[in-house]
């Protein structure tokens, strides 16, 4: 099932009734009636997973992104990863980094998003560079003397049950000139330790690094002046939060316009992703007809991680005596099921005009929001309100503007629930 951008997506054309039969609890008492191959199948375990990073033979096939991404690091280009939520930037991240780790080149890796001042940043960007750039051989407490014995502020090195190391700073009660030039040495670290080593590069990879700009638009100035020249040094950062991405890459001001080669992350090709959870169903025991995949993969638009998840609860109904398209849509009623907590909060979290809107998107579509007959018909009121409420959503990362014009909701699950609860009045 294809849909044309800006036009109201539904799964089916109207409400599909399920037979009582496509329950969990009925799910069970049919194991009781099947052939031994097929209880065999329910016992096996779901291998669809989602909601955290993958790795191994759960990594979805990118072979392309990853030749690109592996080959434009190596050679010393800094790359832009942008990509909405859950788009598997991350997953996708760490196998390029075990590629470069795997042909001898260090990598730092470090969550942004796990950031909250910039004196933790100081803390957690010097603990990734020891992590990933220390010897395997060399004792930390060495390597702490050998590459941070000058920085101005002394550093603390802590070791966990585990015996992994961290490093900490005084760097909160140092006042502001103090942590600015902590930070200014650790930014410039990489480098160093690149020309000491005498290695001809080092990655280091900034996921979610759009979050910074919250701890102030001078931080990642001052990340730019050191990076820029860097020369052993190259830069991954990753990002989803379009509107604080627009201010730290993209608007003319923005402190790292033009620092790194943009790299969109696209969905993942039909035809391969197909492919892949075709194999996945069939080797656990629950093979689907290719139309069952197609439309879940035309429904979620080829997302990585909806898809996934809307694959593990088309695993669990899979054997359940169903047309294709009771099964998807049953699938994706379990989805909304598993994630309605999520969905009332960000119902009950939006305005009125903001909620008409995002009816009136899943309604009517998202072309001409702003004509009369469009804000009559979805009963907008004045196009200032819409204005208003449009850039509202925009601003809470759950309204997209595409390039033909048209606004779209972008949580796939978000839309659906809303014409199924709310639309619909389905429970």
């Amino acid at each position: 099932m294809s849909c044309v951008q800006g036009e109201p997506r539904s799964l089916l054309n109207a409400a599909t009734v399920l037979p009582d039969y496509a329950s969990p609890r009925n799910e069970v008492i049919l194991t009781r009636v099947m052939p031994a191959r097929v209880k065999a199948a329910v016992s096996a375990t779901n291998p669809f997973r989602f909601g955290r990073i993958v790795s191994g033979d759960a990594f979805t096939d990118r072979e392309a992104d990853l030749l690109v991404l592996e080959r434009e690091l190596r050679g010393g280009q800094n790359i832009l990863i942008e990509a909405p939520r859950r788009f598997g930037k991350t997953s996708l991240i760490l196998e390029v980094k075990r590629r470069l780790e795997a042909s001898g080149i260090p990598v730092a890796y470090l969550d942004c998003m796990l950031v909250p001042s910039r004196a933790r940043l100081a803390d957690r960007l010097a603990s990734a560079y020891m992590e990933a750039f220390k010897n395997p051989a060399q004792r930390a407490e060495d390597w702490v003397v050998q590459h941070l014995k000058s920085f101005r502020v002394r550093p603390t090195l802590t070791l966990d049950s585990d015996g992994k190391a961290s490093l900490s700073f005084e760097g909160g009660s140092a006042g502001v000139p103090n942590l600015d030039a902590l930070l200014e040495q650790i930014f410039q670290e990489p480098e160093v330790i690149a020309r000491e080593g005498k290695k001809k590069r080092v990655v280091v990879i900034l996921d979610e690094f759009q979050d910074l700009m919250e701890l102030g638009v001078t931080l990642l100035r001052q990340l730019r002046a050191v990076i820029q020249h860097q020369q052993h040094v190259s830069y991954a950062l990753l990002g989803s939060r379009q509107a604080l991405l627009r201010r730290a890459v993209h608007e003319r001001s923005a402190p790292l316009l033009k620092m790194a080669r943009p790299y969109p992350l696209g969905p993942l090709p039909r035809e391969e992703f197909a492919t892949f959870l075709m194999a996945r169903f069939r080797a656990s025991g629950r093979p689907l007809p290719k139309d069952a995949i197609y439309a879940l993969i035309d429904f979620t638009g080829a997302h990585p991680n909806d898809t996934q998840e809307a694959a593990h609860f088309l695993w669990e109904v899979a054997l359940l005596p169903l047309s294709t398209k009771e099964l998807v849509s049953t699938a994706i009623a379990r989805v909304l099921d598993a994630e309605a907590a999520q969905m009332t909060v960000l119902w009950h979290d939006s305005a009125p005009a903001q909620r008409n809107l995002l009816v009136a998107l899943v309604e009517w579509g998202g072309r001409n929001i702003y004509r009369e007959d469009y804000r009559r018909r979805a009963n907008l009121g004045p196009a200032t309100t819409v204005q208003r409420a449009i850039q509202t959503l925009i601003d809470r990362e759950l309204v997209d503007l595409e390039p033909s014009g048209a606004y779209t909701i972008k949580e796939r699950f978000f839309e659906e629930w809303i014409r199924r609860r709310i639309i619909r009045g389905e429970l």
